[in-house]
C-alpha cells in the first residue's frame, strides 16, 4: 500500500486526487479515512468538496512524497495549473501535445523523403514535448479528469474492507492459538460472511485501477480512445460466444456431477470404508 501510494502520487497525480477527493492541492495533506462527496461539486467552483469527512492529518503527504510537509496537487491544480508549485495546466499540456503530434506526422513524411536534416530537427521537437504527447489527442481539459465519485468510493470501499480483513485475521489468529476457536461460533460465522466481501474488495480495486487512470491506456502518452482495437465486431462476437458456450458447458457438467454425488449420498459412497473402519475398531 505504501509503495502504491508513492507510485500513484509520482506518476498518476490526477488519479490520486480523484481517489482522495482532493480539488485544491495542499501541504501536509491528509488521507480521507471516511467521507461523503458533495455530488454538486465541480472543478473551479467554491462549493465544499465533502458533506462529511474524517481526515488523518499529514498521512497523504507522507505516503505520497515521503515528507509530512510536502505539497500534494489537487484536481484544480492539475486542471488549471499552479505556477507557484510548478504544476502545468492541462490546457498547456494539450498545446504541447499537439505540437508533438504534428512533429511526429512531419517526421514520418521527412523519413519517407529521406530528409535527414528535417528528421533531426523534428526529433528534437518530439523529445522536448514527449511528456505531453498523449494530451494532443484530447479535445478539452476536462477529458483528463477520471470519474471522481466512482474512483473515490471504490478506493475507500477497498481500503475499508482490507482493513476489516486484517483485524478479523488478527482476532482469528489469536483465538486459534490461545483458545479453542470452535467455541466462538459468531467469529466463525463472521469468517464465512466475509468470504464474498473479498471478491468485492478485489473488484473495487480493479475499478480504482481502470477507472482512475482514465482517459489513459498509457499514462500521458496514449488515451484509451486512440488505443481501441481495430478488430471488427464479428471477431469480438465470435470470441464472446465461444467463451459463453465453453463455460456454460463446464457449468452444466459441474452441476451434473454435484447432483449425482448428492443423490448417491455420503453413506452409500463411503459404506465400504465405514465397514472396514468399524471392523478394524472391533
Amino acid at each position: 500500500g505504501d509503495e502504491s501510494a508513492y507510485r500513484v502520487t509520482q506518476h498518476q497525480p490526477m488519479k490520486l486526487a480523484a481517489m482522495e477527493g482532493i480539488y485544491q492541492g495542499e501541504h501536509r495533506a491528509g488521507i480521507t479515512a471516511f467521507g461523503i462527496l458533495n455530488p454538486s461539486k465541480q472543478p473551479g467552483d467554491d462549493k465544499e468538496v465533502f458533506l462529511f469527512d474524517i481526515t488523518i492529518p499529514y498521512a497523504l503527504s507522507i505516503l505520497g512524497n515521503r515528507s509530512p510537509d510536502s505539497f500534494v496537487a489537487g484536481i484544480e491544480d492539475l486542471l488549471y495549473g499552479n505556477e507557484e508549485k510548478g504544476v502545468v495546466g492541462i490546457d498547456s499540456r494539450i498545446q504541447n501535445g499537439k505540437i508533438a503530434l504534428q512533429a511526429f506526422k512531419d517526421y514520418k513524411e521527412a523519413k519517407a523523403q529521406n530528409d535527414t536534416e528535417a528528421m533531426n530537427a523534428l526529433k528534437e521537437v518530439i523529445q522536448t514535448h514527449i511528456k505531453d504527447f498523449g494530451y494532443g489527442y484530447l479535445h478539452a481539459p476536462q477529458e483528463a479528469i477520471p470519474p471522481i465519485a466512482l474512483t473515490f468510493y471504490s478506493f475507500h470501499l477497498m481500503v475499508a474492507l482490507g482493513s476489516a480483513f486484517f483485524v478479523l485475521f488478527v482476532v482469528v489468529l489469536y483465538l486459534a492459538m490461545a483458545n479453542n476457536i470452535v467455541q466462538f461460533r459468531k467469529i466463525l460465522w463472521l469468517c464465512v460472511i466475509a468470504i464474498p466481501f473479498g471478491y468485492i474488495a478485489a473488484e473495487a480495486g480493479w475499478i480504482v485501477a481502470e477507472v482512475g487512470r482514465q482517459p489513459w491506456a498509457i499514462q500521458d502518452l496514449l488515451p484509451v480512445g486512440i488505443a481501441a482495437t481495430n478488430l471488427s465486431s464479428v471477431n469480438v462476437q465470435i470470441s464472446f460466444f465461444i467463451f459463453a458456450i465453453l463455460f456454460t458447458t463446464l457449468l452444466c457438467a459441474e452441476i451434473s456431477i454435484m447432483v449425482r454425488s448428492i443423490k448417491k449420498g455420503f453413506e452409500e459412497e463411503h459404506t465400504p470404508l465405514m465397514q472396514s473402519v468399524q471392523k478394524g475398531g472391533k
